[in-house]
């Protein structure tokens, strides 16, 4: 059944969301989606919409395969799409997520789901996935240098093909085994590992390890290499190439900082927020410690907006989020869910229910202290406000997100209350 609420619901949302007709009408679209689609209002966007398929989709035959889906599951999660921004033409990536809506006899009433913009992921992916394809072919075209070592894994040789490369001279590496010319990245075990690697006398390939060059740089360097032997089976060592990928190794930290951090903030994401999560819960059965849940909303984010731009909004919300990075231990994780929602997990918190309590208590207040004072934004002077709401985790039969949304329902009962104060969610004398 159609929810009888959409708007209030949906206007609140920081993605798009939308309701649209099986024959390609746009119905509803919150703010966030009309903004998305460069339009200044619902109601404009709705006039100007008439068929999603040739108008949104730059293939036609997107919105095809996205109603099939629907029909076959009833719903779709992730469906990435290029699309143009409506309004201006522009292409741009999003994805979606959506579910059919039937009445009471079964028949379909709409589509409803959730669009969000995907565009500077999908160029990431896309640059990292040709950076990959060039690194290959350089692979079995050419290297960064040759070396070769000894029985006993000295250097006897290293032949450097670029120069530029950074990588030692060959009068500093002679004589010297891979390990003692060090590395930052590998533990005892690793290189232990690779030496009884080439004690079988068996090929190795992209070995990655970081070194520091006497520029004061940290590098990444790939060596792959195969066992030397003479006419009759004699081992005489190792001989093979050597790259430094410290580009490639950059990029895919930038892509994995994308997908685990939230790129305002910088703060961690959902999906990074939830894989903590699943380790704090299971360390607290382990270790018999007790975790606190903390979701923050800011009080005041939209009369920000509203007096001073979403760019004013925006800065705001970096500084909400250093300041309550600055109140908790390193060991804590802060995220940002989107909007003006953040949530603290609170690791170790205690051994027991009141003192973790206690702890989750003297952390939101010094939260609620250090977010009610100014802000100085744009050269206006701006003062915020808080709703927490607690939660004591010792139960650790609720998974994350079940978790979240009970620390959430004490938030908004925080927030019904006047905001700017704490509500601890009640899990009930059990757990005392």
């Amino acid at each position: 059944m159609a929810s009888a609420d959409f708007s209030t619901f949906f206007e609140l949302l920081p993605i798009g969301a939308y309701r649209s007709s099986p024959d390609g009408r746009q119905i509803r679209a919150n703010a966030a989606l009309v903004r998305l689609d460069g339009y200044d209002s619902e109601a404009e966007m709705l006039a100007a919409t008439k068929d999603l398929a040739t108008e949104w989709y730059v293939d036609p035959q997107r919105r095809a395969l996205f109603k099939e889906l629907l029909a076959k599951h009833g719903r779709v999660i992730n469906f990435d799409s290029e699309v143009y921004r409506h309004k201006t033409r522009e292409r741009i990536w999003v994805r979606v997520n959506s579910h059919v809506v039937h009445d009471d006899k079964g028949d379909i009433l709409f589509y409803e789901g959730t669009v969000q913009e995907i565009t500077h992921e999908y160029q990431a992916r896309v640059a990292l996935e040709e950076s990959e394809k060039r690194f290959r072919a350089m692979t079995t075209l050419s290297s960064d240098w040759y070396w070769e070592i000894d029985t006993e894994f000295r250097f006897t040789r290293l032949d450097i093909n670029h120069v530029d490369v950074s990588i030692s001279g060959a009068e500093t590496v002679i004589g010297k085994t891979r390990q003692e010319l060090g590395s930052l990245s590998l533990t005892q075990e690793d290189w232990a590992q690779h030496l009884a690697c080439m004690t079988r006398h068996e090929s190795f390939h992209n070995f990655e390890f970081q070194v520091p060059v006497t520029d004061g740089r940290i590098v990444w360097h790939s060596i792959s290499g195969e066992p030397m032997f003479d006419r009759q089976g004699g081992f005489l060592g190792y001989r093979g190439i050597g790259r430094d990928v410290s580009e490639r190794r950059t990029r895919e930290e930038q892509i994995r900082t994308m997908a685990f951090h939230d790129p305002l903030t910088g703060l961690a994401n959902r999906r990074l927020l939830t894989e903590r999560m699943e380790q704090t819960l299971a360390a607290t059965t382990r270790r018999q410690q007790v975790a606190a849940l903390l979701f923050v909303d800011v009080d005041k984010l939209k009369a920000v907006n509203d007096s001073l731009g979403h760019e004013s909004g925006d800065l705001l919300l970096t500084q909400v989020a250093h300041r309550i990075r600055q109140c908790v231990r390193v060991n804590d994780t802060v995220a940002r869910l989107g909007g003006d929602e953040f949530v603290v997990l609170l690791e170790d918190a205690g051994t027991i229910v009141r003192s973790a309590s206690g702890h989750a208590q003297q952390v939101c207040e010094k939260i609620l202290q250090t977010l009610g004072q100014s802000y100085q934004i744009g050269g206006h002077s701006v003062q915020s406000s808080a709703s927490v709401g607690a939660l004591v985790v010792s139960d650790v039969a609720g998974g994350p997100e079940e978790l979240i949304k009970l620390a959430d329902a004490a938030m908004y009962q925080a927030k019904s209350q006047g905001g700017n104060q704490v509500v601890f969610y009640d899990q009930g004398s059990s757990d005392q």
